[in-house]
């Protein structure tokens, strides 16, 4: 029997969160950066390296001339301004994503029950990668009926769950045949029509530059979120401004 060779669509997806899930804060955050090649991803990864090559010295903690070129990771909780503007203006010039959950709105079962919290948490992961895959759909930059393969790559975060399904499991259920959710009263078509392959990667930050953008892009989103709370008002920023393509509020 020979083998046939299936030319897939490749879509490269970073996500990282800000924030907790918790009536102590008012938001939690995924937002990520998304490449649908890997020439692209390849244009991301030289110009991320070279910023942070010329910022990286003044966030170490060693003297310059005791330097053991273990340099310390750039993170969002401790990047100055000036070098977050530098890196988010990079991220323009590539599809960006993020959800906004709003902790007030959720139920108590949701902020109490660990296991609830990751099944909750999931799904926020998959509506904002079906609602981007669509995005890239809608743009035509993918075509929902040759075949696709979803590279998804997250920080490392386990989470407990009491859904059924992994979130690759889920990914795929959700893409290829739809799926009613029945808690959240939620119904979802089919958004994919050929083969579709996914894998889901969870990866340490320090090494992976893809997700060190999604920390800064998550983190600029929950921060904007807090310096003003007016969500409609900070919608047109982050869409005009930081150029978030997409953009998801939970609960909605």
């Amino acid at each position: 029997m020979n083998n046939v060779r299936i030319d897939y669509q490749h879509i490269y997806l970073y996500m990282d969160d800000s924030g907790k899930i918790s009536r102590y804060e008012d938001y939690s955050v995924f937002a990520g950066i998304v490449f649908t090649n890997s020439k692209e991803k390849s244009e991301f990864t030289n110009k991320y390296r070279s910023i942070i090559n010329d910022i990286k010295c003044k966030y170490c903690q060693f003297n310059k001339n005791c330097c053991n070129k273990n340099c310390p990771e750039i993170k969002a909780s401790n990047i100055e301004n000036t070098d977050r503007r530098r890196l988010m203006n990079l991220s323009k010039s590539f599809s960006t994503f993020g959800t906004v959950i709003l902790n007030k709105n959720l139920h108590d079962d949701i902020i109490v029950h660990t296991a609830s919290k990751g099944r909750f948490v999931e799904y926020a992961q998959r509506r904002i990668i079906k609602n981007t895959v669509q995005y890239l759909i809608d743009e035509k930059i993918i075509d929902p009926n040759k075949p696709i393969h979803l590279h998804v790559n997250i920080d490392e975060m386990p989470t407990k769950t009491n859904g059924y399904y992994t979130l690759r499991e889920g990914i795929r259920e959700e893409f290829l045949f739809g799926i009613k959710n029945f808690n959240y009263q939620k119904k979802f078509n089919p958004i994919v029509f050929a083969d579709f392959k996914c894998d889901v990667i969870y990866r340490d930050s320090k090494f992976d530059y893809g997700i060190q953008m999604a920390d800064i892009i998550a983190n600029s989103i929950r921060k904007a979120l807090i310096l003003n709370p007016n969500y409609f008002e900070t919608l047109k920023y982050l869409t005009n401004h930081l150029k978030i393509n997409v953009i998801l509020r939970l609960p909605n």
